[in-house]
C-alpha cells in the first residue's frame, strides 16, 4: 500500500514540479520556524538553569550533626525559580572516586526564589558506599543540578 502513495507523490513531482517544489519549500520553512522556536525555548531554559548556583559545604557551625551539610542556592538569573533539584558527590581529598551512592538520594527544595535571591539550609549526608573515618575531611560537590521555572 505504501508503494501506491509513493508512486502518487512521485507522479505529482513529475507532472507539477513547480507547485510541488514550492509546496515542499513552504513545508520546510514552516518546519524550520517551529523547530527554531522549540530550540530557542530549550536554550533559554538551560541558560536560566546555568545561572542558578548551588554550593555545598560541611559546616557544623551552621548545621547540626544530623544534617551537617550547608547548601546555598543563589538565583542569579532574571527568572523566578520554583524548584531546584540536585545530587551531592563526596570525594576524599586528592581522589576522584565518588563515595556517594549515585541516584540513592535526590535533594530538592521548593522555596520560590525571585531573581537575585538566596536560600540556605542544612541537609543530611549522602549515603556513602564505604565507611569513612573523617566525614568532615571529605570534599562535597553538587552534581545533576536542575531548576524548574515558575
Amino acid at each position: 500500500m505504501k508503494w501506491i502513495a509513493i508512486a502518487a507523490v512521485l507522479s505529482l513531482f513529475v507532472f507539477f514540479p513547480k507547485k510541488m517544489f514550492g509546496g515542499l519549500g513552504v513545508l520546510v520553512l514552516v518546519g524550520s520556524i517551529i523547530g527554531g522556536f522549540f530550540y530557542y525555548q530549550d536554550w533559554s531554559e538551560k541558560k536560566v538553569v546555568e545561572a542558578v548556583a548551588v554550593s555545598v559545604e560541611y559546616s557544623l557551625e551552621f548545621c547540626d550533626e544530623s544534617s551537617p551539610l550547608k547548601v546555598t542556592i543563589e538565583n542569579r538569573s532574571d527568572k523566578t525559580i520554583s524548584l531546584v533539584e540536585w545530587n551531592i558527590a563526596a570525594h576524599q581529598k586528592g581522589f576522584s572516586d565518588n563515595l556517594a551512592v549515585p541516584g540513592y538520594q535526590i535533594y530538592s527544595q521548593d522555596k520560590i526564589l525571585e531573581p537575585n535571591a538566596r536560600w540556605n539550609d542544612c541537609v543530611t549526608l549522602p549515603r556513602l558506599n564505604r565507611d569513612v573515618e573523617n566525614v568532615s575531611g571529605l570534599v562535597f560537590s553538587i552534581t545533576d543540578k536542575d531548576a524548574i521555572l515558575k
